[in-house]
């Protein structure tokens, strides 16, 4: 129980760093190095778990600052995406789960490299959609970060209200995601024992990921972003593929 405990900080320490940085990938970076360790029916609720207290403690600078009129077509989408994805968990192999979340993560990449934009106000159904989508994989491997990330980083934003309205909208999938697994009954004492024990490394890791963040030229955060988002893909198909 010591080495898992000491495991899972670690996981979380790594992928707290990583959302203080760039205001997402939390659970990309989570789920995977969790895995390593849990299985995926541990991982998921505990990653949804942590995901709804860190996901509220850049939420009162970033309120403000997000793209309002995007971001709540997004949430609109995510609530009935993240049953479904619930659902798909409870009935899908974990390799076909890993695999299916690798290949949404490199779509995403390629997406992003190919230099897609998208218009000063994209329509409110692309938004809706892109919400359902992420929604579905929040509640899959609790990972929505690809199809956010692509949307938003497509836009002609800056970086600041970028960010901001990514880590309002992670505030929302972590919500979206924890109340049906409450409901289901998958969060038990094992998996709330385990996010006690990873909150350190968390906060703290968080901390050191947004001081990084002010002191970083802004041009690095999507390069970071791409890089990111292929490791874990490349990991995860991997994993899938090696059964």
């Amino acid at each position: 129980m010591f080495i898992t405990a000491a495991l899972v900080t670690l996981s979380v320490f790594v992928a707290a760093l990583l959302r203080g940085f760039t205001g997402f990938g939390f659970a990309l970076a989570a789920v995977p190095l969790l895995s390593l360790t849990l299985p995926l029916t541990r991982a998921v609720p505990l990653v949804i778990v942590l995901q709804a207290i860190v996901g509220f403690t850049g939420v009162r600078s970033a309120w403000h600052l997000c793209d309002w009129r995007a971001t709540r077509w997004v949430v609109a989408g995510l609530v009935p995406g993240t049953p479904v994805g619930i659902w798909l968990l409870t009935g899908l192999s974990p390799d076909r789960v890993r695999l299916t979340i690798g290949l949404v993560i490199a779509a995403s990449v390629v997406l992003l490299s190919a230099g897609l934009r998208l218009s000063t106000r994209p329509p409110n159904a692309l938004a809706w959609v892109v919400g359902a989508v992420a929604g579905v994989i929040n509640g899959l491997a609790a990972m929505p970060g690809p199809p956010i990330v692509a949307f938003f980083l497509a836009m002609p934003r800056s970086t600041i209200e970028l960010r901001a309205s990514i880590i309002i909208v992670f505030a929302a999938t972590a919500l979206a995601g924890l109340v049906p697994l409450l409901l289901r009954g998958l969060v038990d004492r094992e998996t709330a024992l385990l996010a006690l024990l990873a909150l350190p490394g968390l906060l703290i890791g968080s901390r050191l990921g947004a001081w990084g963040f002010r002191h970083t030229d802004q041009k690095w955060h999507r390069p970071v972003a791409l890089v990111v988002l292929s490791a874990l893909s490349a990991m995860l198909i991997g994993r899938a593929l090696a059964g």
